[in-house]
């Protein structure tokens, strides 16, 4: 074993994010989904029990392994007691007879995630509760994260959760795929999940890192897991999510700088572009391409080409992007989407034109959303209008919550007020 015990509690909390929705789903496969619960309970143990043995004993040379047999003999324990021995007496039996490499072989856990995915994603729950249940239980995420997903609060996540358990349990949902007469509708549903999970990477909410690099990496896992699944094969919108990941992706070297500040596209390096990504991405957009079908995830797939694909920011075709903004708008109308077509809009028809347009959009956007008010600081630099800068900006900083974010945010009011003097 090493013994290294600082980085014991950093490791444990790393395999704790890339682990938790895999041994989740595969004790959920031998409890039922009505025990979902009793799942999650075994797994967080399992952490504390890593954190703690790791920093007295050392990090084990198989950290995997460790953690899937600790949750598996905490299953056992579990099982044993009075109260489950009789009604789990052949759970109890094949998770006792079989070894810790078969049950979490990959295979089986590839499987019992999917089976997971489209469990969460049943009719009965409501859409917002689905969602919510996917990032708490398959993703890991935690109530704070999933509630700045949704632009929401804590308490509404947390009751989204409570009723979408109770609603597995009263309804008894199967733990596997849905057949051809739902699979449309909860496959929405799963890819809404997977790409509200990678924004939450992409640009994380909270915290000093501006992106989150293990939550992008999981969501793209998922994808994967999704789109090489024979069941799917007859769909696009798996490869169109996993191109726009993949193409998004590419840029993370360049978004960040050495202090872990946000460098604005117009001032990234793109020589730390990922080609490989690129490739990878534009490739499953040919995949695509070859389908009649067009969607969401399509066009903003089409978009994040566009950027990856031009050599520099101002050779970037804007009028391609802000007609696919346009299409996109017939799919979604909201306020978000409207933000990101401003900013297309200010590079072809100017900043002046884009600022009207955000304005009008102001009353329709959550006061908390700092992008709005930042991204209209932006239009007014390039206006010169420094006033109006600042006082965006200062609203900006009243709710932006990541670190570089806020240091970013106050050296660009220290900027304007400097031009505002001069």
């Amino acid at each position: 074993m090493t013994t290294v015990p600082q980085e014991s509690k950093a490791l444990a909390e790393h395999f704790f994010r890339q682990e938790y929705a895999k041994m989740v789903a595969v004790i959920t496969r031998y409890f039922g989904l009505d025990k979902v619960n009793m799942a999650e309970d075994i797994v967080q143990d399992t952490l504390v029990e890593a954190i703690s043995n790791w920093e007295y004993k050392g990090i084990p040379e198989n950290p995997e392994a460790w953690l899937y047999t600790v949750a598996k003999n905490k299953a056992l324990n579990l099982l044993k007691r009075d109260q489950y021995q009789r009604t789990y007496k052949k759970t109890l039996e094949r998770i006792d007879q079989s070894s810790v490499e078969t049950i979490f072989s990959e295979e089986q856990i590839a499987d019992d995630q999917l089976r997971m995915m489209f469990a969460c994603c049943h009719p009965a729950i409501s859409q917002e509760s689905q969602v919510s249940l996917m990032l708490k239980t398959l993703c890991g995420l935690s109530i704070g994260e999933i509630a700045s997903a949704f632009l929401t609060s804590n308490e509404t996540i947390n009751k989204r959760l409570v009723r979408a358990r109770k609603t597995l349990k009263e309804k008894e949902v199967s733990f596997d795929l849905p057949d051809d007469t739902d699979l449309d509708a909860r496959l929405d549903t799963v890819l809404k999940t997977i790409f509200l999970l990678f924004n939450e990477g992409y640009s994380a909410s909270k915290g000093n890192r501006l992106i989150k690099y293990e939550l992008c990496l999981e969501a793209i896992r998922l994808t994967e897991l999704v789109s090489n699944h024979s069941q799917f094969a007859r769909y696009s919108g798996p490869n169109a999510l996993l191109s726009l990941m993949l193409l998004n992706a590419s840029r993370f070297k360049a978004r960040v700088d050495g202090d872990g500040n946000f460098v604005r596209m117009v001032h990234q390096d793109r020589s730390l572009w990922n080609q490989q990504l690129i490739s990878r991405g534009l490739w499953h957009l040919q995949k695509i391409n070859e389908s009649e079908e067009i969607g969401l995830y399509h066009i903003l797939a089409a978009i994040s080409a566009y950027h990856c694909t031009a050599s520099s920011y101002e050779t970037t075709d804007w009028p391609a992007i802000l007609k696919m903004y346009d299409a996109l708008s017939s799919f979604d109308k909201s306020p978000l989407v409207q933000l990101n077509r401003a900013i297309a809009l200010a590079q072809v028809d100017g900043a002046e034109a884009a600022i009207k347009v955000l304005l009008a959009l102001e009353n329709e956007l959550p006061p908390s959303y700092y992008l709005f008010h930042s991204t209209l600081a932006d239009l007014y630099i390039e206006t010169g209008d420094f006033s109006q800068a600042i006082s965006r900006l200062e609203k900006a900083l009243q709710h932006a919550e990541v670190a570089s974010e806020i240091e970013i945010i106050k050296r660009r009011i220290a900027n304007c007020q400097e031009k505002l003097d001069s």
